[in-house]
């Protein structure tokens, strides 16, 4: 969501007068009004999305769903307008989203989110879709590793009849996780572990699994300074992949095969550069690699399994 100055400027004159006008509108104004005062507030910011964010934001200041929000959008709304400014400012200053509301979707699936772990994005689900499709009826057993706030452990849970073994080294991360867990209903398919998976005490580990999954940190140290406001307020250990991004993928793609049952695979989310990165580690391994791409088309992510024959 990168603006050129040009096309920033009227959006900010616009929301400048827009903000003109409604101080006298502030204790009588619709949904509708607030929604599209709240959108040009954010578009210098959110672009494209600006529509879709201020229609979660009003959601949640009024506690509504978003059907009853289009139901009741021309009816005038409570006086909420220092919780609305407040909240809108929180968001123009680059702080994410889903730390504002405490939540996100994620696979038709809310999950709460926290600035303790990373917020689920619409492109991981298609990590969860190659898994779904990898276990179909299988009763199987599944290991995720960083699992964050749970969304990837709990959304295969959520559609398959396995079960989920799921692993964070961040304390913080697993107390979101397994309120998701409590709240979906999942907390009998999920098991949620501390685990430092780089250390020796995993790879000594005897358990085997069916799948591993994990959407472990892939982003090079030095260039976490120059990511976005807003992805540089998510936890830093979540971010950071070491000098070269690969440092997770490197020690999981030694001593993950070993944990497999057979026939079973490995599906990591990478980064959208680090396909030669990763095929090069998996063919000096002896592994089979399979890189896919988001709906976005791009690199996403890598199938691998210890049969060098094509997965089918």
């Amino acid at each position: 969501m990168n603006f050129l100055r040009k096309k920033r400027e009227p959006a900010q004159k616009k929301t400048a007068k827009t903000a003109k006008t409604t101080r006298t509108l502030q204790s009588k104004m619709t949904y509708f009004q607030i929604k599209k005062h709240i959108k040009e507030a954010l578009l210098p910011v959110c672009g494209e999305y600006a529509s879709y964010e201020a229609e979660k934001i009003v959601c949640h200041i009024f506690g509504l769903d978003k059907r009853t929000l289009t139901l009741i959008s021309h009816e005038e709304a409570p006086d909420k307008t220092e919780e609305t400014e407040n909240t809108v400012a929180r968001r123009k200053n680059g702080e994410p989203l889903a730390y504002i509301l405490g939540n996100t979707d994620f696979f038709s699936l809310n999950f709460l989110v926290s600035p303790a772990c990373l917020t689920p994005r619409a492109d991981t689900e298609v990590i969860v879709e190659r898994a779904l499709e990898f276990l179909g009826e299988k009763r199987a057993n599944v290991l995720d590793i960083c699992t964050g706030s749970g969304c990837i452990a709990l959304a295969i849970a959520a559609n398959s009849h396995a079960k989920v073994r799921a692993l964070d080294i961040s304390e913080e991360a697993l107390d979101i996780a397994k309120k998701n867990a409590v709240r979906l209903s999942l907390s009998d398919k999920v098991t949620l572990e501390y685990c430092d998976a780089l250390s020796e005490d995993f790879a000594k580990e005897c358990e085997k699994y069916d799948l591993i999954v994990s959407n472990p940190p892939y982003i090079p140290t030095k260039d976490i300074a120059a990511l976005s406001e807003e992805v540089r307020r998510e936890p830093f250990g979540a971010l950071d992949g070491g000098e070269d991004g690969l440092v997770f993928y490197k020690r999981f793609i030694e001593v993950l095969p070993a944990k497999l049952n057979t026939d079973g695979i490995i599906i990591f989310e990478i980064g959208y550069d680090q396909e030669e990165a990763i095929r090069a580690l998996c063919e000096n391994a002896g592994l089979y690699c399979e890189i896919f791409r988001d709906y976005g088309g791009n690199v996403r992510g890598a199938l691998i399994k210890i049969d060098q024959n094509e997965y089918k």
